[in-house]
């Protein structure tokens, strides 16, 4: 399997456009700083990409946010990854700090075994893996997604939605540690690649 290098997502995204529907698409971000993550749409506009992001890494969300920016096709329970997600949070950063070669930092986006059938608990986003690299006593937070599936038309929110984590995480690390941790890559795995979420 290649692993191919896209300047940012919106270029991966591109890509994929062209790609889908397609089985084990792999591609990699080096530096996913918020430039680098952003992909506005006719779906997905620059304030929609944030009420997600902050609804999702289980910020607080207002209820006119939720009454202008949620739709089904957006994501509906399926694309909720909110249930527990500051303690998830501060499990990766508690081991990332405890551990900075920690292979435990990942965030399950179920919180328990579900059944094919259960179409809210069938995440298509399933994990995030976290991991320090250390360049030149500077350390990078990195991450690798692990997809379901993934609908190309979704790829924006589920984008500015890694970004936004890593982002969280990278924030709580450097109020505790010494050193500064920027951002670094980020890689998406996706064993099927399908144009819409109706395909």
């Amino acid at each position: 399997m290649t692993i191919s290098i896209y300047k940012n997502a919106k270029e991966m995204f591109e890509h994929s456009n062209t790609l889908s529907p397609i089985n084990d698409f792999v591609g990699k971000i080096n530096c996913f700083e918020e430039e680098n993550a952003i992909i506005e749409t006719e779906l997905f506009d620059i304030d929609s990409l944030r009420y997600y992001a902050k609804k999702n890494c289980g910020l607080q969300v207002t209820t006119e946010e939720k009454e202008l920016f949620e739709t089904d096709y957006r994501g509906g329970s399926q694309g909720d990854y909110s249930s527990e997600m500051t303690p998830k949070i501060n499990n990766v950063v508690d081991s990332l700090l405890k551990f900075p070669n920690t292979k435990r930092a990942v965030v399950m986006m179920n919180n328990k075994w579900w059944s094919h059938d259960d179409t809210d608990e069938a995440k298509c986003l399933r994990e995030i893996h976290f991991r320090l690299e250390e360049e030149d006593n500077n350390f990078k937070l990195c991450s690798t997604g692990f997809f379901r599936a993934q609908a190309v038309d979704i790829m924006p929110k589920n984008f500015y939605f890694v970004y936004t984590i890593m982002n969280e995480v990278k924030n709580k690390l450097n109020k505790e540690i010494d050193h500064t941790v920027k951002m670094g890559s980020y890689t998406h795995f996706v064993t099927i690649l399908v144009p819409t979420r109706f395909d």
